[in-house]
Parts: C-alpha cells; sequence; structure tokens
C-alpha cells in the first residue's frame, strides 16, 4: 500500500511539473511565431497573434497604439528586415489563462542608409488564451537607453 501510495505521489509530481511548463513552452512558441512573421515579412500572420482589443506601446511612442497604428507600426519595422536574437533572460509566468513574457533582444535591421544597425531592445508582452491559442492583449517594446 506504501508502495503504491508513493508511486502515485511521484506520477502526480510528474503531471504537475509538465502541466506548468505546457503552457511556458506555448507562450515561448507565440512570441518565436511573432519574430519569425516578422522576419518573413507576414504582417497578417503577425497581426493575427494579438487580441483585437490589444494594447501595444512601442518605444518613443507616448500613447498606446490602435490596431491599424500597430498595424503601420508593424509595417515600417517589417520593412527594415529585421532580425532578433534574444537574450538568455527571457522570463514567462503563467498565471492561469493569463502569461507574462518579458526579456531583452538584439534587433538587427537596415538603417535609414541601408546598413544594419543593431538595436537592443527590452520587452514585455503579455498574453491571454482565447479559444484555445494565446494572444498578445498587451505588449510594450522600448530601446535601451544609450550608454553614458
Amino acid at each position: 500500500m506504501k508502495f503504491i501510495f508513493s508511486v502515485l505521489l511521484i506520477i502526480g509530481s510528474i503531471h504537475f511539473v509538465f502541466a506548468q511548463d505546457g503552457p511556458k513552452q506555448e507562450v515561448a512558441q507565440q512570441l518565436t511565431n511573432w519574430h519569425n512573421g516578422l522576419v518573413k515579412g507576414d504582417l497578417e500572420g503577425v497581426m493575427a497573434q494579438y487580441a483585437s482589443d490589444a494594447v501595444f506601446f512601442p518605444t518613443f511612442i507616448n500613447q498606446a497604439l490602435t490596431a491599424d497604428e500597430r498595424k503601420t507600426f508593424l509595417q515600417t519595422l517589417i520593412a527594415k528586415k529585421p532580425v532578433a536574437t534574444l537574450n538568455n533572460d527571457q522570463r514567462i509566468r503563467v498565471f492561469g489563462d493569463v502569461a507574462t513574457c518579458s526579456g531583452s533582444w538584439v534587433f538587427d535591421v537596415n538603417g535609414t542608409e541601408g546598413q544594419r544597425e543593431k538595436k537592443p531592445v527590452r520587452y514585455l508582452f503579455v498574453f491571454e488564451k482565447r479559444a484555445g491559442k494565446w494572444l498578445i492583449i498587451e505588449q510594450h517594446v522600448s530601446a535601451f537607453p544609450e550608454k553614458k
């Protein structure tokens, strides 16, 4: 009896660990899909990852963007042929049907004169699981301040 209880306890613990990792992996994949959509120039695919009521605060803009403004911003970013390298500081936290994903990356983009420029950026995405899919409901991205 003691052995069976121990086995059930171990199985329950393993199930709990995997249940916790599943949503984190799904959220990490959504961020990867967002980035890959930018790299491929798939504006509609990137836009489909946002909830219709999503809030987006990019660098140098003092107000949240509407869906149309977000689309224009993302079009401009896609035109710069972005490729991001994630740093090793990504943090994903899951709270039921809501998850946060934060960290930093370096965006390599076309500059104004065609040369490639590296832009260190920090980010915070908030996802909500709606109809079985993790959608972006809040996003803040900002360039790191200049070093003094």
